[in-house]
Formats: C-alpha cells, structure tokens, sequence
C-alpha cells in the first residue's frame, strides 16, 4: 500500500469514526431532555459502535467509546446517563466474544455478571465516591422490594439489549452499508 493510499484509509477511518462518535455524543446529550432517557440514551449511543467495529475494528471501537464517554461525561447534563454509558457503552464491543462461550447457560451467566458488576461499581461509584444526591436520595428512599424490582427490571432490559444487537448487526449489514459503500472503497 503506498503512502497516499494508507493516507486516504486512515482519514477515512478517522472521519467514520468521528461521525459516529459524535452522533452517539448527541444521542448521549440529548437524553437529558427526557427522565426515561436515563437508560435508553445511553443504550442506543453504544449500539453506534457497531459499525465502528465492523468496518475498523476492536481497536477503534474502543477508541470512540472512551471518546464518547469523556465528551457525555463533561458535556452531559444528566450525570447518570453519562456513568450508566461509561459502565454499558462498551457491551456491543464485548457482546460477539461473550457469543462464543460454550453452552447458553455459560453465556447467560458471563452476560448477566458482566452487567451487573459494572452497574454495581456503577451505583457504588454514584453513590459513594462521587455522591449524586438525586441518586443519593433515590436510593435510599427505596425498600429492599423495589430495589430488587429495579435491579430485575435492569436485567430484563440488558437482555433484551443483547437480544436485539443481533437484529440491528444485520440491518446495519444488509441495508446501512451497502449505501455507504462508495465510503469504504
């Protein structure tokens, strides 16, 4: 490869995952406009890592995250959404890996541990080194029956997370990127 042809594909590498960056940024941003968006926000930010990683790999899929992270971290209203982005924004970059492991029941297992420690050190995090007192005060009006209820309904929801990357991997693949081919060439 010449030095012009590496110079066009890492430009148009960086430019890619700029714009994806940058839209799962605005997504983040934007999801402090609405309560709920707490959670979804920062689900549907990560899933614009997919092309990331499809078209450039691991590397740079890890790359715009930290990117995506930081910016949401210190630009973002909504502080939990930002730490809830910073403890699940990277599933999509793990998800094919935990896919391989043998057995649906290890699967299962390895997916549900790796959410929940990092929403765990997410809340500890939240709630005891860096206190938010909105979440502060949340929690602790909260029985032991509803913090239960919050952390099966979080569960729930990565799983159906996980089950519907699968279906958006294929749409990127079959109707996304056959209209930006003329990008990757």
């Amino acid at each position: 490869m010449s030095n012009r042809q590496f110079g066009r594909e890492s430009s148009r590498c960086m430019a890619f995952c700029g714009m994806m960056a940058g839209l799962s940024a605005a997504l983040m941003l934007s999801g402090g406009l609405i309560p709920i968006a707490t959670y979804c926000a920062p689900m549907a930010a990560a899933v614009l890592l997919l092309p990331v990683k499809f078209e450039y790999g691991n590397r740079m899929g890890w790359v715009a995250y930290i990117a995506v992270a930081l910016l949401s971290l210190f630009l973002s209203a909504d502080k939990e959404a930002a730490f809830f982005y910073m403890a699940i924004g990277y599933y999509p970059l793990i998800k094919w890996d935990l896919d391989r492991l043998h057995g649906p029941l290890r699967r299962l297992l390895a997916k549900l541990a790796v959410f929940n420690l990092s929403i765990g050190l997410m809340y500890a995090v939240l709630c005891f080194i860096f206190p938010i007192p909105a979440i502060v005060a949340d929690f602790s009006g909260m029985g032991p029956a509803l913090l239960l209820g919050f952390a099966l309904m979080l569960n729930l929801c990565m799983l159906l997370y996980d089950r519907v990357l699968y279906p958006l991997s294929l749409l990127y693949w079959d109707r996304v990127r056959p209209r930006l081919a003329r990008f990757f060439q």
